[in-house]
C-alpha cells in the first residue's frame, strides 16, 4: 500500500473520530437551546444517516457485493439494527439528554468491560489479571466520574449514569456482533442499512415529522441541527469507514479515541461545563486503561 493511501486513512480516521466528539456536543447544545428531545433526536438522526449511507452503498458499491439474505442473515441483522444499532444510538443520546457530551462519551467507552466478560464466558479467552485490572481500573473511574470521590452522594445524574452504562454495554454487543456480520456483508451495507432499520422502527414511536415546527428556529440553530446529524454523524460515519480500507481496525481503534476527548474539550470550551478534579482523573483513567487495551490487542494480533 502506498504512503498516500495510508496518509489518507489516518486523516479520515482522525477526522471521522474528531466529528463524532464535536457532533455530540452540538447534540447537547440542541438539547439545551431547541425543542429537540431524544427521542425525536434519535429517529431523525439514523433515519437521515441512514438513507444517506445506504444510498452511496447503492451507488459505489452494490455491484462488487457479494451479500447473500438468507434467512440467518436477515435475523441476525434485524436483531443487530434493534439492540445493535438503535439501542447503542438512543443510549448515548439519552445519556448526553441527561448528563453531557463528556459524560456520555466516555461512560460509552466502558464498552471492553462487557466484551471481556463476555469472551470469558464464552471462553474464548482466560480470565487473568491484565483482565481483572481492565475491569477494576474501568469501575474505579465510573464511579470518580459519578461521585467525584464523594461515594455518599452522586454528581452526575441517576438517568445519565444509568443510560451511560447502558450505552457501554450497547456498544459492546454492537462491537461483537458487527464481527459477525461484517463477513457477509459490506460495512456501509451494515451501518446504513442497521440505521435505517432503526429509524424506521423509532419512527412508529416518535415520528420525525413530530417536531415543533411552529418553534422560531434561527440560523444558527438549524446550522447545529444539520451538522449534528449530516457532519457529526453521517460524514463522521463515512469517513471512520473509508479509513479501514487503508489503515488497520486497530489503528483506526487507538485513533477513535479522539472521539472523547473532543468530547470533553468542546464540552467544556462550548458549552462552560465544569469537570471536577476526580472527575477529570476518572474520565484519563477510562480513557487510559482503552488506549493501553488497544495497544496491547494490536500487539497480540501482529504475534
Amino acid at each position: 500500500m502506498s504512503t498516500d493511501k495510508r496518509v489518507l486513512g489516518l486523516i479520515s480516521v482522525i477526522l471521522g473520530a474528531s466529528l463524532w466528539g464535536i457532533g455530540g456536543t452540538a447534540t447537547d447544545w440542541l438539547f439545551r437551546n431547541t425543542p429537540v428531545n431524544v427521542d425525536w433526536y434519535v429517529t431523525a438522526r439514523l433515519l437521515i444517516s441512514g438513507i444517506i449511507l445506504v444510498s452511496v452503498f447503492l451507488l459505489l458499491f452494490k455491484k462488487k457485493s457479494t451479500t447473500v439474505w438468507d434467512r440467518y442473515l436477515v435475523t441476525r441483522f434485524v436483531i443487530y439494527s434493534i439492540f445493535g444499532m438503535a439501542l447503542v444510538q438512543y443510549s448515548f443520546t439519552a445519556t448526553i439528554g441527561y448528563g453531557n457530551a463528556a459524560i456520555a462519551t466516555v461512560l460509552q467507552c466502558t464498552g471492553p468491560i462487557y466484551i471481556i466478560l463476555y469472551y470469558v464466558f464464552r471462553k474464548y479467552i482466560q480470565f487473568t489479571y491484565k483482565e481483572a485490572l481492565v475491569i477494576l481500573f474501568m469501575i474505579v473511574g465510573v464511579i470518580l466520574i459519578a461521585t467525584n470521590g464523594n461515594l455518599s452522594q452522586l454528581i452526575v445524574s441517576p438517568l445519565a449514569l444509568f443510560w451511560g452504562i447502558l450505552s457501554g454495554m450497547a456498544l459492546a454487543y454492537y462491537t461483537v456482533h458487527a464481527a459477525y456480520l461484517l463477513v457477509r456483508m459490506h460495512p456501509l451495507e451494515l451501518v446504513g442499512g442497521s440505521m435505517l432499520v432503526g429509524g424506521i422502527l423509532l419512527n412508529f414511536k416518535t415520528p420525525i415529522w413530530s417536531l415543533d415546527f411552529h418553534y422560531d428556529w434561527s440560523a444558527l440553530e438549524i446550522g447545529v441541527l444539520i451538522f449534528s446529524i449530516l457532519i457529526g454523524t453521517t460524514l463522521a460515519f463515512l469517513l471512520y469507514i473509508g479509513s479501514l480500507k487503508y489503515i488497520t481496525s486497530q489503528e483506526a481503534g487507538i485513533l477513535g479515541l479522539l472521539e472523547p476527548v473532543m468530547a470533553v474539550l468542546t464540552t467544556v470550551i462550548v458549552l462552560g461545563d465544569v469537570l471536577e478534579v476526580f472527575q477529570v482523573v476518572g474520565i484519563t483513567l477510562i480513557l487510559g486503561i482503552t488506549i493501553s487495551n488497544t495497544i496491547s490487542s494490536k500487539k497480540e494480533a501482529k504475534a
